[in-house]
């Protein structure tokens, strides 16, 4: 398992110092062919113009003059020469005999020989100039790598040691983070503690709740079963009935005492941030049907789940979504004052008939099997359960081919 000083010291390092020198060699590698194809030319230039020269004055001047100049080339281009005449007899001779000599032939205008020359370039001023800067390029190279190194690992220990203080910082609210990443950790790492301290102040404060709401029903099942017992009452229909009732009454509460999500548990919030949230991830949809939405939401405390408030969004939305027509505007309102929830749509309405088998049950009208075949009505069914559960109230106004305006009223 690594960790952040590895990372910053020993990892970084290492990947820094191999990708220096796999970069020394390309360029070494580069810088070598493109010198010995520059030497090349070079040396073919001279070549020529050397042989040009001799040619000229061994037919125009005399021998003793080209051996002057052989001697002078000798010295300016640190060559290593011989210098052979045409029956191979040895004229001038360098003081370090060529041990690789490039053998040239000087030929008159008639093709007549006229000498032989011999020389070794690997001694000359450009070969070792060309050797001196490949060196001094090298070594250039490494203490500007040493150089770098030093100055990264000071600056890799900085940067690891301020990551350090970021770490040890988590959990802390005030402190000014170096690094954004670590600050976004922190911040849901935060969010994470509130959420568990809060659903745990919860799931405490509705114990207390619940326990004294289960300790009622288990009262009046003690209260009958003693007076049963001690023949005070006897066992009737009714007793039978109100047993089962209570105990009714404690499987519902059961429940309650077994949440485990934040979201699901009913307290007393501002719905507004939620109910905007959730109408900004539908507006994308709608867009599929270029239906726009025209939404006006004030700050509204109600006890609720969010879960419960964001089904109740979602079901009259999308409700208005698949009986609208494209192009049209659904609107939805949250006011504070009347405390009511209200969704607008354009759609294709609904008869006073429809309404009221709606009110009964499960019910989809002949419009709206037309408009779309499959759909249960199951949505504006869980959209009551939930407002009854509330204690709030549910009205609907509906007139065909004008539209459908659901509003929710929310006690006080």
């Amino acid at each position: 398992m690594s960790n952040f000083n590895q990372l910053f010291k020993q990892k970084m390092t290492r990947f820094i110092t191999v990708f220096f020198a796999s970069l020394l060699l390309i360029a070494n590698i580069g810088l070598y062919v493109s010198s010995s194809i520059q030497y090349n030319r070079e040396i073919s230039r001279q070549t020529t113009s050397f042989v040009e020269m001799m040619e000229h004055l061994i037919t125009i001047e005399d021998i003793e003059t080209s051996i002057i100049y052989l001697e002078h080339y000798d010295h300016t281009h640190g060559v290593d020469l011989v210098y052979y005449d045409s029956v191979g007899n040895i004229l001038y001779q360098s003081e370090i005999i060529p041990r690789n000599p490039n053998l040239i032939d000087i030929y008159d205008t008639n093709d007549t020989l006229l000498a032989t020359i011999g020389i070794d370039y690997q001694s000359s001023v450009i070969g070792y100039e060309l050797s001196i800067g490949l060196i001094a390029f090298n070594l250039f190279s490494v203490i500007l790598f040493i150089f770098g190194l030093l100055i990264m690992n000071k600056y890799l220990n900085l940067q690891y040691l301020s990551v350090k203080e970021d770490m040890i910082q988590i959990g802390k609210e005030d402190h000014n983070f170096r690094f954004k990443d670590i600050e976004l950790i922190n911040i849901q790492y935060l969010k994470a503690l509130s959420t568990e301290k809060e659903l745990k102040d919860l799931q405490a404060h509705y114990v207390k709740i619940l326990a004294h709401d289960v300790k009622t029903p288990l009262t009046v099942m003690k209260a009958y079963l003693e007076g049963i017992a001690s023949n005070r009452i006897s066992f009737s229909k009714d007793i039978n009935n109100d047993l089962l009732n209570e105990i009714t009454n404690i499987e519902k509460i059961i429940p309650q005492l077994m949440i485990s999500n934040i979201e699901d548990i009913v307290k007393k919030q501002n719905i507004a941030t939620q109910v905007r949230n959730h109408i900004s991830k539908l507006k994308e949809t709608f867009k599929s049907k270029e239906i726009s939405v025209d939404a006006y939401i004030e700050d509204l405390e109600i006890e609720v789940s969010i879960t419960d408030i964001l089904r109740i969004v979602d079901h009259l939305m999308i409700n208005a979504f698949y009986y609208s027509e494209k192009k049209k505007v659904i609107k939805i309102e949250l006011l504070s004052t009347k405390r009511t929830l209200t969704v607008t749509d354009q759609g294709i309405g609904m008869s006073i008939d429809t309404i009221d088998a709606i009110a009964k049950g499960n019910y989809r009208s002949n419009e709206a099997k037309i408009l779309h075949q499959t759909g249960s009505g199951i949505g504006l069914q869980i959209v009551k359960s939930i407002v009854e559960k509330m204690g709030a109230t549910l009205s609907i106004e509906s007139q065909l081919g004008i539209g459908t305006k659901v509003t929710i009223t929310f006690k006080k």
